[in-house]
């Protein structure tokens, strides 16, 4: 471990880390923007838990980023209104008409190419 003393603690990272940090300037950087890595999970998702989430319609605690949109995008596909797409996410109703609105601007922006 004494080798491992002045590296960054995120895997597979060999920069040295901060001044007085445990972290490297960019994931410093990254933590601050996005989360820490280790207690946010963005890219996972258990779909079999999506698709049971979204078709029984009930709360759920302990879902990823990633299985929070997903749910969401699933029910608005469903016509679930907003604010109880945000009651079994487990988000403010807010939130579920922001990621419905990127969701749109993004569905629109090749259209507007042709």
């Amino acid at each position: 471990m004494d080798g491992h003393a002045n590296t960054c603690r995120i895997q597979d990272c060999g920069k040295p880390r901060a001044h007085h940090r445990t972290v490297c300037q960019t994931h410093r950087q990254r933590i601050r923007k996005w989360g820490d890595p280790h207690f946010t999970q963005w890219g996972t998702a258990d779909m079999q838990d999506v698709e049971l989430i979204a078709r029984e319609r009930r709360p759920a605690e302990g879902l990823t980023r990633l299985e929070r949109v997903l749910v969401a995008r699933d029910l608005t596909a469903r016509k679930v209104p907003a604010h109880e797409v945000a009651r079994i996410v487990g988000v403010e109703q807010r939130t579920v008409e922001r990621w419905r609105a990127k969701d749109r601007t993004r569905s629109a922006l090749p259209s507007e190419g042709l």
